[in-house]
């Protein structure tokens, strides 16, 4: 005599398996997708931050710039920072930061700063309220750059984030 509780229980076993299986697969098409997305976010971070370390560490365009003709925001001339373009760079972020974003053609916020203090009341330039230890974000990029300034070779960053 055959009983039928075993059968009954090969039948459990074959669904549970298959309910299994498409809780794996489906992990696993989630988990490489997940982490292609973090990929691709890190990628245009470090395109848009480079791309925006090279605009500001330029002459800019027109090469005496003013906020209201400003076409490339860039802050040097004969390939060293210059005073008057650096506070000009700052009070454009002061003024209006939203307008520098679109200049630099990116969503995301920046910050800018060298090893020594642009002013006598901020460390950098970007978006206003942030310096370089208060930055929340999800994701968070840092471009390097060496230039001169004041006639000493500095570092310059630019911080490229996420909220």
């Amino acid at each position: 005599m055959k009983s039928k509780k075993a059968q009954a229980w090969g039948t459990d076993l074959i669904i549970a398996f298959i309910i299994f299986s498409f809780a794996i697969i489906f992990f696993y098409f989630y988990s490489f997708n997940y982490s292609n997305e973090t990929e691709d976010i890190l990628e245009l971070l470090t395109y848009e931050g480079n791309f925006i370390a090279d605009s500001i560490l330029s002459p800019g365009y027109p090469d005496q710039w003013e906020e209201s003709n400003v076409i490339e925001i860039g802050i040097t001339t004969d390939g060293k920072i210059n005073e008057t373009k650096i506070k000009k760079f700052y009070q454009l972020t002061q003024n209006n930061y939203n307008k520098t974003k679109q200049i630099f053609g990116t969503k995301y916020d920046y910050y800018f700063f060298m090893g020594t203090p642009i002013n006598s009341t901020t460390e950098g330039i970007g978006e206003p309220g942030t310096n370089s230890t208060n930055i929340i974000a999800s994701n968070l990029m840092k471009i390097t750059r060496l230039t001169i300034y004041q006639n000493k070779p500095t570092t310059a960053y630019v911080y490229i984030f996420q909220k």
